[in-house]
């Protein structure tokens, strides 16, 4: 049994989840469905030309013909994190991305997968989640339906909104749920042996009927007094992606998955970071941008040991387009302290790549001793690596 300290000090590497399949971004969603239906999980991998992505249940909600909607058009890259992560750190990492899982990858391997979900299904045994009551992390207000609703409504709030899950109703109680895993695996159908007049992948109608027929009709409750420990136990025993906290006549309170629930691993981290800016990315990069952010933070502050000072890093991306339509990205990185500056320079054909070979530049910067950094107030070379 481990403290909630010592989980959150411990790597990611033992809650990476192999995935058998690493898709390509040409495959048909309904192959990724399919897998995800055979094997519970809420996402898979995705690799394309050197980037690493995640293709979520939610992410095939919107999809009404799977078998002629390829990878790319749901997919979203998020990069990759290493299994020497602590748990603290990637708890942080997803919630600061509003990420549920990433990619696991090490000397360019794809490993896995990591999600909310394993890291919920560690803290079981923090005896301390005991002590703490649930209604400090619950969200609230929470957006119900009648259970009388469409079907098609539940669906159309959870894309707009950016939902997985919605409570159900019946005169202000209550009485079920419905998650954006039962819309999909109820109506959409994967790759499949198809019988007589079935086309494969085809949808079902335009998701009729009302939520009252599809519903989980045993959600997971708890009251505002109950302990984290509890819930977490609840979620894991149970296999629910979310818990409704209900008054003692069922009206609904408040709602905790498994994000919220990582918030006190997250907070193990009291130090504060450095801000990290980076100009040049593009709107289209945006979703890399906050874990790139992670990815140069963490290396600064392993030279932060020898450098306790430094307060500020910089980056600015700069992309060139050569050879048809690729892009070359070149990295500047400014790391200032106080009384020092240092450099560090990184390019490649790939963003993430390039980020990468940036932060191993950074981590030989702030740990070679041979290198004498720049003195804010003399006028001397930075120390430069190039990649």
């Amino acid at each position: 049994m481990a403290t909630l300290r010592e989980l959150a000090f411990s790597e990611i590497r033992g809650l990476i989840h192999p995935h058998r399949t690493v898709f390509s971004t040409k495959d048909p969603a309904s192959k990724v469905l399919g897998e995800l239906k055979e094997t519970g999980r809420y996402e898979a991998v995705v690799r394309s030309d050197g980037k690493i992505g995640l293709v979520t249940v939610r992410d095939l909600l919107g999809v009404d013909q799977p078998e002629q909607t390829k990878i790319d058009r749901v997919w979203r890259i998020t990069g990759s994190v290493s299994p020497a992560l602590t748990l603290a750190e990637f708890a942080r990492l997803l919630i600061r991305n509003n990420v549920r899982a990433m990619p696991v990858a090490e000397n360019g391997e794809i490993l896995g997968c990591v999600s909310q979900v394993d890291v919920m299904g560690a803290l079981t045994d923090a005896e301390e989640l005991e002590e703490l009551p649930v209604k400090g992390l619950m969200r609230r207000p929470v957006d119900s339906l009648d259970v009388n609703e469409r079907i098609s409504l539940a669906r159309r709030i959870m894309l707009e909104r950016g939902f997985s899950h919605i409570p159900i109703v019946e005169y202000g109680r209550l009485v079920g749920i419905v998650t954006a895993e039962i819309i999909v695996h109820h109506f959409i159908t994967p790759i499949q042996r198809p019988t007589r007049g079935e086309r494969i992948g085809e949808r079902v109608g335009r998701f009729p009927g009302v939520v009252g027929g599809i519903m989980d009709i045993h959600p997971l409750t708890a009251e505002p007094e109950s302990s984290v420990l509890e819930v977490v136990r609840g979620l894991t025993g149970q296999g629910k992606s979310a818990c409704i906290i209900v008054d003692k006549e069922r009206a609904i309170l408040g709602i905790v998955t498994p994000r919220e629930l990582l918030t006190p691993l997250a907070g193990i981290i009291e130090e504060e970071d450095p801000p990290v800016y980076i100009v040049g990315i593009s709107e289209e990069d945006f979703f890399e941008k906050g874990v790139v952010e992670e990815k140069v933070r963490r290396a600064v502050k392993r030279g932060m040991k020898m450098h306790p000072h430094i307060n500020e890093i910089s980056i600015r991306v700069k992309s060139f387009k050569e050879e048809g339509s690729r892009k070359r990205y070149e990295l500047r990185a400014r790391i200032l302290s106080p009384t020092e500056q240092f450099t560090a320079e990184a390019a490649d054909w790939e963003l993430m790549t390039a980020f990468d070979k940036l932060c191993d530049r950074i981590d030989r910067v702030l740990s070679d001793l041979k290198h004498e950094p720049q003195r804010t107030r003399a006028r001397r070379t930075t120390p430069s690596l190039r990649g």
